[in-house]
């Protein structure tokens, strides 16, 4: 029998598979975070500093509005910083600029069109029923409850 256990090598054994396995895992673990996982960049004490405000002002109101409207999604202005607020605003005057243009050349055209008569009748239109639309989830109210008075207690 002792020659049977001399002859089994360690290699073989079941201590030293599982210490293998533990030492490929290690290294496979330092791989990922060396060369996988990249850091992300660092934010600026004022971009950090806003983060955390919006964090704070949203747990707030989530505390409320999640019981409230369990569903609503927040919106996007409360997601965009003061840049994103201005660019967006830039870019809403450029659109009501180019509307205005568009709708003074729609007025031209128009003024055009209103000299040369219609000859063509407009096919007549049958009314169709309109679909029945499911009801709305009726919205919770809040009942407003006086203010507690105080009282003092003689003895």
């Amino acid at each position: 029998m002792s020659r049977q256990n001399g002859q089994r090598k360690i290699t073989k054994t079941l201590t030293f598979k599982v210490l293998c396995g533990l030492i490929v895992l290690f290294f496979l673990g330092l791989c990922y975070n060396l060369v996988v996982a990249e850091d992300s960049p660092q934010l600026t004490e004022e971009e950090q500093e806003e983060e955390q405000q919006r964090k704070a002002d949203m747990d707030t109101i989530d505390i409320v509005g999640d019981y409230l409207w369990p569903r609503m999604k927040p919106s996007k202005e409360d997601m965009m910083t003061d840049e994103e607020k201005a660019k967006a605003e830039a870019e809403a005057k450029e659109r009501a600029e180019e509307a205005d243009k568009n709708s003074k050349s729609e007025e031209r055209n128009h003024a055009t069109a209103a000299e040369t008569p219609i000859t063509v009748p407009a096919p007549a239109v049958e009314p169709t029923p309109a679909p029945e639309l499911p009801a709305k989830q009726a919205v919770p109210s809040i009942e407003k409850m006086e203010a507690p008075k105080i009282e003092k207690i003689e003895q």
